[in-house]
């Protein structure tokens, strides 16, 4: 019971630290459009100071990337189907009462690569990352 306790209190400052980062991310973003229009306002072309801000945004990418995915495996660790919440079997690839994929499942055979653009580590075959959009095998 106390497991289960700290897993919910776990899962919840994940998620407030998760709209934080989110939160952050829509404050840059608007800072930049701000900076963009100032920009085209006075002819100025120097992008040095938008250069900077869509690096911090990138971060807080990363960072909403790694919560979301803490998030997906704590869910995991309750093995309970995201639909019909009964238990799942192991690491489970489909519920067994209703079919819904388990979105943590994790195939022990898969080999991982580092993300060309923001380095994250993601399947070997995937043609994107699932973090910044980078198209793979292209950098």
């Amino acid at each position: 019971m106390s497991e289960i306790k700290i897993s919910n209190m776990e899962l919840r400052d994940l998620k407030n630290a998760l709209k934080t980062a989110k939160d952050k991310r829509i404050e840059l973003i608007i800072h930049l459009g701000e900076n963009v229009h100032v920009l085209l306002l006075n002819g100025e072309d120097d992008l040095s100071v938008l250069e900077g801000i869509s690096s911090e945004i990138a971060q807080q990418d990363r960072i909403i990337y790694r919560y979301g995915k803490q998030i997906t495996m704590l869910n995991a660790s309750t093995q309970q189907c995201s639909k019909c919440l009964q238990q799942l079997v192991g690491n489970a690839k489909f519920c067994g009462n209703c079919g819904t994929l388990n979105p943590s499942f994790v195939d022990p055979d898969t080999e991982h690569k580092f993300c060309g653009g923001c380095t994250e580590e993601i399947d070997e075959k995937a043609a994107f990352c699932p973090c910044c959009g980078t198209k793979q095998g292209a950098v």
